[in-house]
């Protein structure tokens, strides 16, 4: 689908036509309303047009309807699907983990060096986190 040049979808021959849902149906039949009280629309053609709504399937057939009427058209949703990296933003859960290794650990390690001398306890938390890092490495494609 392209947009023409009152930024309204326009169908194409080879792009696919999708499935419209109530929210669609919906808001074709809230522009139509608009029409009715501007008076572009008698009270006959308004009830024509509000049942082919009801029963259209896909975007260019709910369109159709409104193919003689200027804007407002119903809003209709992207046809393109998101892109798959933007559908998870939360951090590794061993990106976490990391983190909370070293918050909790750094300082534990360095009491432990303060109070009995073992300062080879500051290694714990930092090779722990390092080989947390390195095991998400691994595992992400493509590594």
């Amino acid at each position: 689908m392209s947009a023409s040049d009152d930024g309204e979808p326009e169908v194409s021959g080879s792009a696919p036509d999708f499935l419209v849902g109530t929210p669609e149906r919906d808001s074709a039949q809230e522009a139509l309303e608009e029409h009715l009280v501007a008076k572009r629309l008698d009270p006959s053609e308004y009830e024509r047009r509000v049942e082919a709504s009801k029963l259209a399937r896909t975007r260019s057939e709910l369109l159709q309807i409104f193919a003689d009427l200027p804007l407002p058209h119903p809003s209709l949703p992207s046809a393109a699907a998101p892109p798959a990296d933007e559908a998870d933003e939360s951090p590794p859960p061993l990106a976490v983990a990391g983190c909370l290794t070293l918050a909790l650990g750094l300082p534990v390690a360095v009491v432990l060096g303060f109070a009995y001398g073992a300062w080879w306890a500051l290694a714990v938390p930092v090779v722990a986190t390092v080989a947390m890092a390195y095991g998400e490495h691994l595992r992400k494609p493509g590594a």
